[in-house]
Order: structure tokens, then C-alpha cells, then sequence
């Protein structure tokens, strides 16, 4: 069989011993959550309104999800339709899991896992670490003053 250069082959699940092709497409005609689900194995969560309304239970507030994965009205709709997050709104919603994760993992505590992230910080000349969640840029430099305090090189 000829495939194109840009092309990719991925197998459906092994069945009494033996692969089944399931499917021949190129990167261009995939949509990205469909690369990201091949690429992942299946392993990137996927949000959607109802969910992503659920992050209250990691600490964030209502008007925080909000602005980190989508408007309210936004979110409102997905969830009265059933309808899974974008990629871009998802990717705002594994940004904060991640950092609440890391932050509680650290402080070993959620409430100063929090409170760290909800005040101004001096390292970061007076920013709180949750106003540079809204990107993944800023998003990198409050894991790297988590990391300074998990290594003990925070002052």
C-alpha cells in the first residue's frame, strides 16, 4: 500500500491477536481534538459546561472559571445542549486543574494552596499567580515560582 508522506496510520484495538486498521487519514483532513485524542491515547479529558461548572469543587470560584475556560453565557449553552468545550476553552480548564493540583501538591494543603494563589506575589513583582492563569505563558511562570518553593529556592 502507498501512503502519502503526510500521512498517518493508526490501528484499532487488537482483536484475538491480531490489528485492524481503522482508519487512513491525513494530518491536514483530522481536526485538532481529533489528533489530540490519537496523540494522547485517549488521555486528555475533555469538559463540558456541566463539568467545567464542577471546578468550584477544586477551589476555584464560579466567576474564575468564568474567565479562565469560558463566559458565562457560554458555558450556559454548552451545558444546555450537552455540548463538549472547544479545545481552546478545554485547554483553559486543564490549565487550572493542573495549577491547583501542583499548587495543593506543594502547600500540601488546599486553602494555602489558594490563598498563595489569590495573593499578590513579590517575585512576581506584586501580580497575583491567578491573574497569569488567563495563558498558557503565564501559566508556566507560576509553575516554575511552584517549583523555586517545591526545591526550596523561594524566597
Amino acid at each position: 500500500m502507498k501512503v502519502a508522506p503526510n500521512a498517518h496510520i493508526y490501528w484499532g484495538k487488537w482483536q484475538k491477536g491480531h490489528s485492524m486498521l481503522s482508519s487512513l487519514q491525513t494530518s491536514e483532513s483530522m481536526t485538532i481534538r481529533e489528533r489530540l485524542e490519537i496523540a494522547s491515547h485517549g488521555s486528555v479529558q475533555v469538559y463540558d459546561g456541566a463539568m467545567a461548572l464542577k471546578l468550584t469543587e477544586l477551589g476555584f470560584s464560579v466567576e474564575e472559571i468564568y474567565r479562565f475556560v469560558a463566559p458565562r453565557r457560554t458555558l450556559a449553552r454548552r451545558n444546555a445542549n450537552g455540548e463538549p468545550l472547544t479545545v481552546e476553552e478545554n485547554d483553559g480548564a486543564l490549565r487550572i486543574v493542573r495549577i491547583a493540583e501542583m499548587a495543593k501538591r506543594i502547600f500540601g494543603d488546599g486553602a494555602v494552596a489558594f490563598d498563595w494563589l489569590r495573593k499578590p506575589n513579590r517575585g512576581m513583582d506584586g501580580i497575583a499567580p491567578i491573574d497569569l492563569l488567563e495563558s498558557e505563558t503565564g501559566a508556566r511562570l507560576v509553575e516554575q515560582a511552584l517549583h523555586q518553593i517545591d526545591h526550596g529556592i523561594y524566597a
